[in-house]
């Protein structure tokens, strides 16, 4: 076993030279093949190698010079170069080691290996964890979050990989030694430096590959998305390395996901307009009080010059968005960003006469900004929280009750023949819903299917899954009574878990279906505050109230209903309009 201080001193001698900047590396050169499967031998020990020395290295740092490391000394083959990276940090790792075997561990032997529930970020979360747990080895079988393999064997690029993923606790565990990084290589933490970015991008596709939870659902090789991702590296471009980024991330279908670059400029202002697509067309539905030349309604045409359909087609391969929803995400979140609130765009429109017009626009508000009064137009959001409509049927937009608003609300509808409940947008208070649900029914109340993969195998499919109850207890029959509950396109993650228990108790759902994504976030966040990278993905899995898929399919409205452009023209809830006459059959 090398000691640091040797580890040092030949780090010091092979390395040739004093500063590794982009521009002196010759980009045609870069060893692709070894630095790709070096990315995934370091992925499986960080994440599945239960030693304290692999607890305590900065694998960010130990990539990086991985990678630079194995691009310098090419002369040596693979397994030398890996032998000599892994053997402080890892030294039960072994490389093409066909004559011996781990020690054999025995019933009694204490044992240490991972528990990775969920990735857990460098933010925490009260879900997601990762740590070492021991336990006697003959009792393993009693711990299913556990490896229950001592070895995981792997051959990558030629190279017979050996990784023990349960170490003797008290013995091997304590091998080895955090990675210290070398002191005469200077490697700049930009984008544009292809170390720094190899690294970046092994962070990235390894995350994903271990703690991923909708491979099965989701129709990608993940396992051939790192070489497009290192290969990109070369170009040090970082705009060339984001689309890259967004290209692979699209392919997980997963409307969670975000993705901020510190390296690259955001586009981040629009014009004060919104669209959605209506009725298959791109359609105004919020304009700012000081745009005048536009209407509620009106078609558009084209950005600058650029046929829309064409614009949003170009731009769904990079969305991030589900393949469902991508068109209206585009649409609402990616055709008018411009990086500047003094630029500029032209639109070309068809107004509601036909007439076609063109309008020069200022982009002089943050997207959110805009997209969001696009939502609340779309939904009608600004309405009163609690309404008394006639034949005494009342709404209640539940998205915007708070537990201590509730008592009082539900004292008025206990008078209601029949309730509409809103489910559009976001519930705000975790326990308002909660308490409403538990005054309907006084059984067990079902929530949706949820699941979280517990990485204790490097094999999606060997991995062990466990179900979380998240049922309700009900407490009353108060407000049992014929009832709906409203979706829109605009129902994500909370609004579909919520929906769930109201299809669980057989209440008819009425609008659109929704954006197919729930399961608690996490985030992949790379470097020290500011972070250089953070993407937020889905870390559990989530399935519809019945048990089928919901990543982009979304829940299924039992009526489904859409408005229409003669709807958004004169501002008709024609969701709630639909939902009411249903309403009204169920009184009868």
């Amino acid at each position: 076993m090398m000691n640091n201080n040797m580890k040092a001193i030949i780090t010091a001698l092979l390395m040739t030279a004093t500063a590794v900047h982009a521009s002196s590396d010759n980009s045609g050169d870069y060893a692709l093949d070894r630095i790709e499967a070096f990315s995934k031998i370091a992925n499986l020990v960080e994440f599945y190698h239960p030693s304290e020395s692999v607890q305590a290295t900065d694998w960010e740092q130990f990539s990086k010079y991985g990678a630079h490391y194995i691009q310098q000394n090419t002369s040596q083959d693979f397994a030398s170069q890996l032998k000599y990276l892994f053997n402080e940090v890892a030294p039960h790792v072994t490389f093409n080691d066909y004559l011996t075997e781990p020690e054999r561990l025995r019933e009694h032997d204490k044992v240490s290996g991972w528990i990775n529930l969920g990735y857990p970020s460098k933010l925490g979360h009260y879900s997601f964890r990762r740590e070492v747990n021991t336990i006697n080895y003959g009792q393993l079988h009693t711990e299913p979050f556990l490896p229950q393999q001592q070895v995981y064997y792997a051959q990558l690029n030629g190279v017979y990989v050996r990784v023990p993923m349960l170490l003797e606790a008290n013995k091997t565990a304590k091998d080895g030694g955090a990675y210290i990084v070398p002191a005469h290589v200077n490697i700049p933490d930009t984008l544009e430096n292809p170390f720094y970015c190899f690294s970046v991008m092994s962070k990235v596709w390894g995350v994903m590959a271990h703690f991923g939870q909708y491979f099965h659902h989701v129709p990608v090789n993940w396992g051939a998305e790192l070489r497009p991702l290192l290969s990109v590296c070369q170009t040090q471009d970082a705009r060339k390395i984001e689309n890259a980024l967004k290209y692979t991330l699209t392919k997980l279908q997963d409307n969670h996901v975000y993705l901020y670059l510190r390296d690259v400029p955001a586009a981040r202002y629009w014009p004060d307009v919104g669209f959605e697509m209506v009725e298959g067309k791109p359609v105004l539905i919020y304009k700012g009080s000081k745009v005048d030349e536009l209407e509620v309604g009106d078609e558009l045409v084209a950005v600058d010059g650029q046929d829309i359909r064409t614009l949003i087609n170009e731009k769904i391969p990079y969305s991030l968005s589900a393949a469902n929803t991508a068109a209206s995400d585009v649409l609402g979140n990616e055709v008018l960003l411009r990086e500047n609130p003094t630029d500029t765009v032209t639109l070309d429109i068809v107004n509601r006469d036909n007439q076609p017009y063109s309008v020069q626009l200022v982009t002089d508000k943050l997207r959110y900004e805009s997209y969001y009064n696009t939502i609340d137009n779309y939904t009608h959001s600004s309405q009163a929280t609690h309404q008394v409509l006639d034949k005494h049927i009342h709404y209640l937009d539940l998205s915007k009750v708070t537990n201590e608003a509730l008592p009082g609300l539900m004292k008025k509808l206990e008078t209601a023949r029949g309730i509409i409940v809103d489910l559009r947008n976001y519930p705000s208070d975790w326990f308002a819903w909660q308490n409403f649900l538990t005054s309907i029914h006084d059984g067990k109340i079902e929530g949706p299917v949820y699941k979280i993969r517990v990485s204790n195998h490097p094999d999606y499919e060997q991995r062990h899954v466990f179900n979380l109850d998240l049922s309700r207890q009900g407490t009353s029959q108060r407000l049992n009574k014929p009832m709906v509950v409203l979706s829109s396109r605009y129902s994500i993650s909370r609004n579909e878990f919520v929906l769930a228990f109201f299809q669980n108790l057989n209440i008819p759902v009425v609008g659109e279906a929704t954006k197919g994504i729930n399961g608690d976030l996490t985030y992949v966040l790379y470097g020290d505050v500011p972070y250089h990278l953070a993407i937020g993905f889905t870390g559990a899995e989530v399935r519809q109230a019945d048990g089928s898929k919901l990543i982009g399919v979304g829940v299924q409205p039992d009526i489904l209903v859409s408005p229409t452009l003669d709807d958004i023209r004169n501002n008709h809830d024609t969701i709630k309009d639909t939902a009411k006459k249903y309403l009204e059959t169920l009184i009868q």
